[in-house]
């Protein structure tokens, strides 16, 4: 999509508010969140099932500009994209972290991972005057408990990652520990080279830390040797809020 033709659609928006991040590297820092309804995946452990629908009442359809307006009035230059699923091809949608980059922020986009990373011209039909661009991926890495793990396309976007960029492992049970793991051993060399960082996550409430910790010691060696940054991540907003709580 051309950046004339993105700037005259309309983009449905569940939400736009300032809090903490939750999870991964950014976690604790104040940032903007902007969340983009529609998305092409229904995982079992979805906390954010309210941003599915495009047309969920409620949803506000706003055009580029006008989230810019809002972001600038939320007065914090760190921006945070979710859904929902920001990167869907074929969407207006897709382009807007790329947009609001492109007006100063640092943006971190929260992807599913079943949907490419941009492209080179994408990004250069965005980017403006503003190079390189602050822009940032949190990407998901579908395991089995999820539902959804026919739908990663990680080959594909790995090779595009680089340093301040991360995956995030969102498991469940000891099953999908052991497929992250596998995931880290196969493609070791892809992720020392890019720098990524590898975050561990528990489903709230279905798998205790204290095993993904046993699992980062007992392979601490590995990581080590291999040059691997691997963590655990807490969601640290469900312990600050009850779980189900909206827009903070």
């Amino acid at each position: 999509m051309d950046l004339q033709k993105f700037r005259e659609s309309r983009i449905p928006i569940v939400e736009i508010f300032n809090s903490v991040s939750g999870e991964g590297i950014s976690a604790g820092t104040v940032m903007t969140f902007v969340r983009v309804a529609g998305c092409n995946l229904r995982c079992r452990y979805c906390d954010t099932a309210y941003s599915y629908n495009e047309s969920e009442p409620g949803n506000r359809l706003l055009k580029p500009d006008e989230i810019i307006d809002i972001l600038n009035s939320c007065r914090c230059k760190k921006v945070l994209c979710t859904g929902g699923e920001p990167l869907e091809l074929s969407k207006a949608k897709r382009y807007l972290p790329l947009y609001i980059a492109s007006k100063g922020f640092n943006v971190r986009i929260e992807t599913n991972g079943s949907c490419p990373v941009y492209v080179k011209n994408e990004i250069q039909e965005y980017s403006g005057n503003v190079s390189p661009l602050k822009l940032n991926y949190a990407l998901d890495i579908k395991c089995p408990d999820s539902g959804m793990v026919d739908y990663n396309i990680y080959d594909e976007n790995f090779k595009d990652l680089g340093p301040g960029d991360e995956i995030k492992f969102i498991v469940g049970s000891k099953r999908d520990l052991k497929y992250g793991l596998d995931t880290i051993y196969k493609h070791s060399e892809v992720f020392s080279s890019t720098g990524v960082i590898i975050n561990f996550l528990p489903v709230f409430g279905k798998l205790h830390p204290a095993v993904i910790v046993n699992m980062l010691k007992e392979n601490d060696e590995y990581f080590e040797e291999h040059n691997l940054k691997v963590r655990l991540s807490l969601q640290i907003h469900k312990f600050i809020w009850p779980p189900k709580t909206r827009g903070v």
